[in-house]
């Protein structure tokens, strides 16, 4: 059983949510602190690195503390962990976050195997607190929308969903190219085509047909692989490094088709362009732009000061084990 330690009672009402951040990594920097300082609902309080040289540069405009790691974590100003760490170190660090009383944000993947998931999940369970991955693309307003489009029946029952996700890849001395730090295209990726096919598609079970995967050096490069739900339908994706960039789903049904591009990496100025075909017929649109990082911050403040987040949580082990199953039939 792990250790207890006092922790503070839940945020609640309208009291903005204090957050302190493991990490400075570049979504962290370019990304997620831009948007969250667009927010009434946070305040961004301190920041940990074990880089010193850039955590100094990276705090210099900001308003918050520089911290080691542990201050941060003993800190009980602080009530919300946002961790951004390479992936071997994830499940250390939320597991510390959380027995110190603190609600967690994590990066994707939360963690590198279905096993490892289910032990946070039992650390947050067990001190009461939110531990949420950050699957920050389906807090835009374009993937609701398609999803109530699925639910009216305007493409009819929906019969497969195809997901790709690739880009040239990362440089020469990035952690995603370790092997031992979590690395590859797979552990990188996975979140993103796997948490659309949970997040559309009404059957949650998918049983294995086929995959295969390219390697370089025993670090995987690209993985494509395909399944069907216990609702039957198909579900097929990729993801790859060393490929030109791509990133979008496309849902078939009995009576049309909708295809996302940019699906998990719209900009937050961008109309995205939806193209939806019915019975023959052009039914594409635009959705309005949207940060889906301050989407997904928002989000997350909203289930604190709510205090459910058990659907939540059952949503993250689902995907861990879906992204389990790919991972063990593919013989990663």
């Amino acid at each position: 059983m792990c250790a207890k330690y006092s922790v503070m009672p839940s945020v609640t009402g309208d009291v903005a949510i204090r957050i302190g951040i493991l990490g400075c990594s570049d979504i962290a920097r370019r990304k997620f602190i831009p948007a969250l300082l667009k927010s009434d609902h946070v305040r961004l309080t301190a920041l940990a690195s074990m880089r010193q040289e850039k955590i100094a540069s990276m705090a210099a405009d900001l308003p918050a503390a520089i911290m080691s790691y542990r201050e941060l974590l003993s800190d009980p100003e602080i009530d919300l962990v946002y961790i951004s760490l390479p992936n071997h170190l994830h499940e250390e660090w939320c597991i510390n976050a959380l027995e110190h009383g603190k609600h967690v944000l994590c990066e994707k993947p939360l963690g590198l195997s279905a096993g490892s998931v289910k032990c946070m999940l039992e650390a947050a369970e067990h001190h009461g607190r939110l531990l949420y991955e950050n699957l920050m693309y389906l807090q835009h307003p374009q993937h609701k929308i398609v999803k109530e489009f699925i639910a009216a029946g305007r493409i009819g029952r929906v019969l497969s969903l195809r997901s790709e996700f690739a880009f040239p890849g990362p440089g020469d001395g990035d952690f995603r190219l370790d092997q031992d730090m979590g690395g590859g295209a797979f552990h990188d990726m996975n979140r993103y085509p796997l948490s659309a096919a949970l997040y559309f598609l009404e059957g949650k079970k998918h049983r294995f047909l086929r995959g295969s995967v390219e390697a370089s050096e025993g670090l995987t490069m690209s993985l494509q692989a395909d399944s069907i739900t216990e609702a039957g339908e198909n579900f097929s994706f990729l993801t790859a490094f060393g490929l030109t960039y791509r990133s979008f789903y496309d849902i078939t049904g009995e009576l049309g088709n909708i295809r996302v591009e940019r699906a998990f990496t719209t900009p937050a100025d961008m109309e995205n362009r939806i193209t939806m075909t019915v019975n023959g017929r052009d039914e594409s649109f635009t959705a309005p732009p949207s940060d889906h990082f301050l989407g997904a911050i928002e989000h997350v403040c909203s289930l604190i000061h709510g205090g459910q987040w058990g659907n939540e949580h059952l949503r993250t082990m689902q995907l861990a084990e879906l992204a389990g199953m790919f991972h063990d039939n593919c013989e990663l």
